[in-house]
Parts: structure tokens; sequence; C-alpha cells
């Protein structure tokens, strides 16, 4: 099926939605700590190791129905890694904290790029990496170019059967609870532009992992779940508000299922009970 060109409409409802993201002093640190215990080599892979990111060009075998990763003293528990796998598509997920580019990053396909601000460019760290990861960055003072990048996007991503990663919400949540924020259209316009289908990840609660508000950085576990594709085909643009309230739906249910993530020690569920006894 042949894929339109965007419009200036459909690019600045994507362009709203890319988050002004800093990274918090606690992160950059161990960043830094990373970096000298994994000896790195200030090469593209070096700085990817360093950052518990995986090394472009790597696959993982799926032998498990969850399989786990470790980025920044953390374990990432992954149900249904292998739907990852059937590309093209939009890749979605909530958007809690600075954390979550990093333990993202970590079970990206080999194939899937991020759309962000330009200004993100220029943050230590995360903009040399997304740089590296050939990251397509939007200017949004400048309309017409942000529309040939977004659709030479689109266009490598159907021609190398890529996904192309983006947050929905627009922004982090910083919530201390498995919620969602309202979402914005910009991601649902280009799987419907394209014709691909979208494939949502849901992320536990990540607060008792690493929280700028509650002064936490601890180790634990973070569980993800990749849910089923959805499909845009034969989709208009007059469809695209029934599509993000049917996917927001399936994500908030998935959200209050999979609950809190895991603070390493926590074997009595203390982070559970609290949650529990704050919803009372």
């Amino acid at each position: 099926m042949r894929m339109h060109q965007l419009n200036e409409t459909q690019v600045m409802a994507v362009t709203k939605e890319l988050t002004d993201m800093t990274i918090g002093s606690k992160l950059l640190q161990q960043v830094r700590s990373n970096i000298k215990l994994k000896r790195a080599t200030g090469s593209y892979q070096g700085l990817r190791h360093a950052m518990g990111l995986p090394v472009h060009g790597q696959r993982t075998k799926y032998n498990a129905r969850t399989a786990r990763r470790t980025v920044m003293r953390t374990t990432i528990e992954i149900e249904g890694e292998e739907k990852l796998s059937r590309l093209p598509a939009i890749l979605i997920s909530n958007h809690q904290s600075e954390l979550d580019i990093f333990m993202l990053a970590r079970i990206f396909p080999k194939r899937c790029v991020v759309t962000a601000k330009k200004q993100l460019q220029l943050v230590p760290f995360l903009g040399w990496f997304m740089t590296l990861s050939g990251t397509f960055f939007l200017d949004r003072s400048d309309r017409e170019k942000a529309i040939r990048v977004l659709n030479k996007a689109l266009e490598d991503l159907k021609a190398t059967s890529g996904g192309l990663f983006m947050f929905p919400e627009g922004t982090r949540s910083y919530s201390l609870r498995p919620t969602l924020l309202p979402f914005k259209k910009g991601a649902f316009h280009l799987a419907v532009q394209a014709q691909i289908p979208i494939i949502p990840l849901v992320v536990s609660n990540t607060s008792n992992i690493y929280s700028v508000r509650e002064r936490n950085f601890n180790s634990g576990t973070i569980k993800v779940k990749v849910l089923d594709q959805i499909s845009t085909e034969g989709l208009t643009k007059d469809d695209v508000h029934k599509l993000v309230e049917t996917t927001y739906a399936k994500m908030e249910a998935e959200i209050r299922r999979i609950g809190m993530s895991v603070v390493a020690g926590d074997v009595s569920g203390e982070s559970e009970a609290l949650l529990s006894q704050e919803v009372q």
C-alpha cells in the first residue's frame, strides 16, 4: 500500500508530544560510574556498553516467555518480547521518568529508532547515544524541515521493516501509582498514515526504583509487557480518535494489572501493600 506524505497538521501533532527530557544528577552519576566500571573505550560500542545498552546488531533469541535484561543495576523482565520482531510498526509506551529511555532502549529491536526534540541532541550522554543510534531530531521552529524529517523516518521505517518509538503521553508523568496520562494523537496519525501496526509496551510503575521527587534510586526489577499488535490497515484519519481510545484502554488495564516495580530486597511486597493502602 502506498504511503502518503505527512501534512503540517500531522507533523505538529507529533512534535507537540516530544518530551523536554533532562537527566537527573543521580542518573548521570550512575552513567559515569558505569562508564568506569565497564571500561568504556570512547567508541560507539563502548558508550553503549557503558550505559548498559545493547550493541547495534546484537540479536536476542526468544528462548523463554519472560526474558531478562540488566541496565544500571536494575533487572528488566520482559513478557512477550517475541512480538517486537513483527515489524514495521510504531512502538509506544507509558512515560514515567528520565530512566525510561535508557531502560526501553535495552529491549528495542535492532532496527528501531526514536523521534525526539532537537534540543535533546545537546544533552550529555543521552544526546550522544541518541545521535549514534540514528534518532530523528525534530525542530519545532522549522515546520518544513520537521515534515521532511518525519517523512524520511517513515520511508526508512517501511524500507527497512523497522520500528519507530514514541511516548504517546507526550511528557513524563512522574506518577507514584500505575496510571496513564491522556494520549496525544501524533503516534497514531503516523501509524495510520503509513498503514502499519502499533505495538504497545507497558512498564510497571518505576517510582520506587527511580524518582527525583521521592529521592529514590534503587536497584530492583522492572516489569515490561509487550501487548499484541493493533492493526491500522484500512483506517483513515477519521478513525484516529477511536484508535487512541482503544489503545489507551488496553494499556491502562495492563498497567493496573502489572502494578509496581520490585525494589531489591522487597521480598514481602511492601510496595504493592503501600499501593493498596493508598487506593483505599
